[in-house]
């Protein structure tokens, strides 16, 4: 009589050491790709705020013949041509509710959570990119997105960092700005000083007309990012990062004042690290995004492209201006 086996099958170590090495590959070719999926979801999100915003500034445009004005001439209600928006937005409601007598973005708007909660913290949903999760300043709904100065002379604070100025070098293949951004950091209420849509005073108000480049060559509204920036009150305050404070002069997705000092700016690579301080204005007010490559922008035609940050430095200028006699296609 033959004795029965009672031992049961079942892996050996070496067989499971190999089906979780297979496991291990399997996922490490599959993140990737499900990395990218979600950036892809995220910069397709991104893309329908910036479509949102065209849309927004050309009914605005519509019903007033003009953009919106970028400030209110450094007095109240100290808003910028985000607020000014709103109510193409679907947001009337909350600008229905600020008092533009005083200092708007000070309105008590109270929440559930917040009796005292102010306008300055209320978030709208197009507002943010969702590959920008950066928190910054928690007293001001923060800003992903900001409109063109155009080639705008934005000089730094520390006169060693121009690297992007006039009559720094004198080769136009490198250093070239639109004749009408002349105006330092767009501070003018002349609107042949501001090469972009708007200026960061308020007045002048400027116009489609004014567009001589075309429509569907000149950015309108573009990315940044705000740890980058230290103009940190968002997009409610005319003199936030939101409202008129970057410039095509800064060569796109320039990360040097991302850093938050001079040894992790070298470490990551970025150029001049020694100019990483956010008041070198003439490297942070400048276009950029986390999507790798480039950044997205929305046109005056209310078109949305994304440009690469490869792109001839030239033509990315004269994508900023509105009337510099230089016709540029998207991409060149």
């Amino acid at each position: 009589m033959r004795r029965r086996d009672d031992r049961t099958s079942g892996f050996t170590l070496v067989e499971l050491l190999v089906v979780i090495a297979i496991i291990g590959i399997l996922v490490g070719l599959l993140l990737p790709a499900v990395q990218a999926a979600r950036e892809a979801a995220r910069r397709m999100s991104c893309s329908n705020n910036l479509k949102q915003y065209g849309l927004g500034l050309q009914n605005y445009h519509d019903t007033y013949k003009t953009f919106p004005t970028a400030g209110a001439n450094w007095g109240n209600p100290q808003i910028g041509w985000q607020v000014q928006v709103l109510p193409f937005l679907e947001q009337s409601a909350l600008f229905n509710q600020l008092n533009m007598n005083g200092t708007a973005w000070d309105t008590i708007i109270p929440s559930s959570t917040d009796p005292n909660r102010r306008a300055r913290q209320v978030q709208v949903p197009y507002a943010r990119c969702p590959s920008d999760n950066y928190i910054g300043n928690q007293d001001w709904a923060q800003a992903s997105y900001c409109g063109n100065l155009g080639s705008q002379r934005t000089p730094s604070n520390d006169g060693a960092c121009n690297t992007w100025f006039t009559g720094e070098n004198t080769n136009p293949a490198v250093y070239n700005y639109d004749s009408k951004g002349g105006a330092d950091h767009g501070n003018t209420l002349n609107s042949g000083d501001i090469s972009g849509i708007f200026g960061r005073l308020g007045p002048p108000k400027i116009g489609m007309g004014s567009v001589t480049d075309g429509t569907s060559n000149t950015i309108l509204v573009g990315e940044i990012l705000p740890e980058c920036h230290d103009h940190d009150t968002g997009w409610w305050n005319y003199n936030g990062m939101g409202n008129a404070h970057a410039s095509t002069a800064v060569p796109l997705n320039t990360m040097t004042t991302c850093a938050s000092s001079q040894a992790q700016a070298t470490s990551r690579g970025y150029p001049n690290p020694q100019c990483w301080q956010k008041s070198n204005w003439n490297y942070s007010w400048g276009f950029r995004s986390n999507h790798t490559g480039g950044a997205q922008f929305v046109f005056v035609d209310g078109s949305v492209h994304f440009l690469s940050q490869n792109q001839d430095y030239m033509s990315y200028q004269y994508l900023g201006g509105r009337g510099d006699a230089h016709v540029v296609s998207i991409g060149q």
